[in-house]
């Protein structure tokens, strides 16, 4: 069993071992984040327009007006849409000579009082990203409200390339104190640090975090005589992290403190090497928060495979060449392992889908009689051969592909998190994976089986539970 790391933070003369439990949010400085109609760029199929029909059909401009517009040029593979970005310092808004454009502080949309406009067309003139229109009939400006907050054009896109990303819903934690030093010594681009970072910020004060060696434990442990982190952090083996967990746990207890603890290792402890001491402890149920960061392999050793490394991927110990085609076998799924101990709560997350991350997380603080359990989506980079720039997009196209599903289970109780009821093909993901771009159209499809079947089980299960409580 390690210790706790360091003598003085790095990141501040905050405490390294209060114990208060309460999450300190108050007299802080919050970002405000507002939710927004986001899509993904050339997806839209050639010779569709929903989006800017349904438009046209909710306001009274024109037969034309539509604040959504389509942009397709088949000759150079260009389908894209077109529309307001409800700029934080809009343009449009310092253009306009009678104040008949102003931007909410509730909501973020910026709105155009009818009443007040004269048509001059400024704004349109103004705005760099052509998100505003001179109505045909009314020779008034219009552009998109957001349907004020309930945007129609979602709703009507078939494969659901629109949608409202619900920003507001991580305001609370993007002002919050920044537990860990800032810089990093991760790489470049890494999701996993990324993933930490907001961790700590979600949990706040009150807890303690454990680690085993990976490379989020460089991260906390700092260097010399200073902390990575303003928590109490102990670094302890690949075998022993529930263990000593579970000793930290009854400590406090007989000492009649409620403390938080929260385990963030790699997938080489929690999947592979610590596997029995995780299963012990759902078994027994423990009550502390385990975080598996999964990047698919030992990325901190020299990229070997792990038990959640998945089939025909390129690592180290799984070449390609020759009559080596990667790795052999299908991965490990611990979520669903988990999922059949029995414990409180599980749950898969992403960095990409934060606001899901988040509320997550929160419902693993509320847990007081027993394990929980979060299977956290990492892509590495390096590892993976991939941009560094990439990892936020793969995370995306992940769950886009049903490749990493989010969903829950809760008492018992599965559901999903993220309705993907159009994946798109695994192809869509692998392409952006060096470890892949060996594959051939017969593997890729093995790999498509293995998705299509992994996310069938898991709806067959939130099935069983719905026509149970029904």
């Amino acid at each position: 069993m390690g210790t706790a790391t360091g003598n003085e933070p790095l990141v501040g003369d905050a405490s390294r071992t209060g114990l208060d439990l309460s999450r300190n949010r108050e007299n802080v400085f919050m970002v405000k984040v507002y939710k927004t109609l986001q899509w993904e760029k050339d997806a839209c199929p050639p010779d569709c327009f929903a989006c800017e029909e349904t438009c046209v059909h909710r306001n009274d401009n024109g037969p034309l007006d539509s604040a959504i517009k389509v942009v397709h040029k088949p000759g150079d593979s260009y389908h894209n849409v077109i529309t307001c970005l409800q700029c934080s310092e809009p343009a449009c808004q310092e253009a306009c000579t009678t104040g008949a454009i102003q931007k909410s502080k509730e909501d973020g949309i910026v709105r155009i009082l009818q009443e007040k406009c004269i048509g001059c067309g400024m704004c349109a003139l103004a705005c760099p990203y052509g998100g505003i229109y001179i109505s045909s009939e009314k020779n008034l400006a219009y552009k998109c409200d957001a349907c004020d907050g309930k945007p129609k054009c979602v709703e009507a896109c078939p494969l659901h390339i629109l949608s409202f990303f619900e920003g507001d819903r991580i305001s609370p934690y993007m002002g919050d104190e920044d537990f860990l030093s800032p810089g990093t010594r991760a790489c470049s681009g890494c999701p996993a640090e990324l993933s930490l970072r907001h961790t700590l910020r979600i949990v706040g004060r009150g807890a303690v975090f454990f680690g085993a060696p990976g490379c989020m434990t460089t991260l906390m442990i700092g260097s010399g005589d200073k902390a990575g982190g303003k928590l109490p952090y102990f670094n302890c083996l690949f075998t022993n992290v529930p263990s000593t967990m579970t000793g930290v746990h009854r400590y406090y207890k007989s000492k009649g403190k409620e403390v938080k603890l929260v385990a963030f290792v790699g997938d080489g402890c929690a999947v592979d090497i610590g596997f029995q001491a995780l299963s012990g402890a759902a078994e027994r149920g423990e009550n502390f928060i385990f975080i598996c960061y999964d990047n698919e392999g030992y990325m901190n050793t020299g990229n070997q495979r792990s038990s959640t490394t998945p089939p025909h991927a390129w690592t180290n110990t799984t070449p390609v060449g020759g009559e080596f085609r990667g790795k052999e076998k299908n991965s490990k799924y611990l979520p669903l392992i988990m999922a059949f101990h029995g414990i409180p709560y599980v749950a898969t997350a992403t960095i990409a889908y934060l606001e899901d991350y988040a509320q997550k997380l929160e419902k693993a603080l509320a847990v007081k009689d027993g394990l929980s359990y979060i299977h956290l989506f990492t892509p590495c980079p390096p590892g993976w051969r991939s941009s560094i720039e990439s990892g936020i997009e793969i995370s995306r196209l992940a769950v886009e592909t049903n490749y990493f599903p989010l969903w829950e289970c809760e008492r018992g109780q599965f559901r999903f998190t993220r309705d993907v009821s159009n994946p798109k093909p695994i192809g869509k993901y692998t392409r952006l994976i060096g470890k892949f771009s060996h594959l051939q159209e017969t593997e890729i499809q093995e790999l498509q089986e293995m998705v299509n079947q992994r996310v069938n089980m898991i709806k067959s299960l939130v099935n069983i539970i719905e026509v149970r409580v029904l």
